[in-house]
């Protein structure tokens, strides 16, 4: 029993991170051709795969990593024919149909370029955003989430970030799709969950350069993709490739560069830096490969608030300084307010004032700051900074 459940999950999750390569192998007058020799190498890794076509003529490599292929298709009295650059992404499904030509198996044809054909192996509609988009697209989001990118699929609602940034520490967006409560998307990193677990936000969002595809499903999700009924969006990170690449970072954002508001005298302390870098390359050339990241967020921020501190003798009942008449609440209509009478001297006396808020008002000491909404023209102003120094960093590695 844990065998197959191990088997089950193995498979699920390769479908989920994954995709596959197909076609079918024909001759010049369109009859099958069967027992070809097909081969796919990524051309990044070099690693290759071979198979044989079926009695169809068909032939398929499933469970692939998502990369960059080349397809060659040899058989005896045929040409060989030469097909490169064919992009395989996170849960798709290409494919590549040869139509080889008579000819010796010396000489080659080879294509490069061709125009993708119409897809037609899976129902499901959706967007899959590679290398290139995420990291030339600009990013709306302060901390360069790339939840933002999601803006430019049709069907989805603008992205926003929500809730505190005690309860949203990584300050993940959120959106409806489809009409769909946000609860009903599913975001994944390589296959797994990253949801928290009320569904509202998502755990962990990886920095922008460590990643290479996502993958965004709209309509009719795979089985394994599970429990969505907005959108699913899967992130697949970088791999290493035989060659070493890496990349070193940082994003500032400083109150030094910043101007203030019309009613503050000066601005709010801030500085903010996005810092990281990554590495990639082989372990064993064309055989094993590893990639890292690293990024470290420092947020130190103070920004200025106006707020209303009220004076004491008012926190008593003596209002007397106001120059707002009080009325008694206890006197005249109380449908429309006529004929009510004031307090005397503007006073409301000691037993009119709830006992709870009495003392809570004396716990807080001489001097308790408001944020009020009055009729009262009188007031003090206050002018309060508060700072924050929230950090993080995170790490991801993957060897392959």
């Amino acid at each position: 029993m844990f065998a197959l459940l191990v088997v089950s999950m193995t498979a699920a999750y390769s479908q989920a991170v994954n995709g596959t390569l197909l076609g079918s192998v024909t001759d010049s007058t369109g009859a099958v051709v069967v027992n070809a020799k097909v081969t796919i190498t990524e051309q990044n890794t070099n690693v290759s795969r071979t198979a044989m076509t079926n009695e169809s003529g068909n032939y398929t490599f499933g469970d692939m990593p998502p990369g960059r292929y080349a397809v060659v298709v040899e058989q005896t009295g045929f040409k060989k024919e030469n097909r490169r650059d064919i992009d395989l992404l996170v849960d798709s499904t290409v494919r590549v149909n040869v139509s080889l030509q008579p000819g010796s198996i010396t000489e080659t044809v080879e294509v490069t370029g061709a125009a993708p054909i119409l897809q037609t192996d899976s129902a499901g509609t959706g967007v899959k955003m590679d290398l290139l988009q995420t990291a030339t697209l600009p990013l709306i989001s302060s901390n360069r989430n790339f939840q933002s990118l999601l803006n430019l699929i049709p069907g989805v609602a603008p992205v926003q970030e929500q809730h505190s940034q005690f309860f949203n520490a990584s300050s993940s967006l959120q959106t409806e799709v489809n009409g769909q409560m946000r609860e009903g998307n599913n975001f994944m990193i390589e296959g797994t969950d990253d949801n928290e677990r009320t569904g509202l936000l998502q755990i962990y969002i990886p920095p922008v350069e460590a990643i290479q595809t996502v993958d965004i499903s709209l309509t009719d999700h795979d089985p394994e993709m599970g429990r969505a009924t907005g959108a699913v969006v899967n992130v697949l990170l970088k791999s290493g490739t035989n060659g070493f690449h890496g990349a070193a970072y940082e994003f500032v954002q400083n109150s030094d560069f910043n101007a203030r508001s019309f009613f503050n005298p000066s601005v709010g302390h801030l500085a903010y830096n996005y810092v990281g870098g990554n590495l990639g390359g082989p372990i064993k050339k064309n055989k094993i490969f590893f990639f890292g990241d690293y990024l470290s967020v420092r947020d130190h921020e103070g920004n200025t608030n106006l707020v209303t501190i009220i004076p004491n003798q008012w926190r008593g009942g003596d209002l007397s300084t106001s120059s707002q008449i009080i009325y008694d609440p206890n006197t005249g209509n109380p449908l429309d307010g006529t004929g009510r009478t004031p307090f005397p001297g503007n006073v409301i006396p000691n037993n009119r004032i709830n006992a709870v808020s009495a003392k809570i008002l004396a716990l807080r000491g001489s001097i308790i700051i408001f944020q009020v909404r009055t009729p009262w023209t009188w007031c003090i102003r206050w002018m309060t900074v508060r700072t924050r120094r929230p950090r993080r960093s995170t790490r991801t590695c993957r060897t392959m």
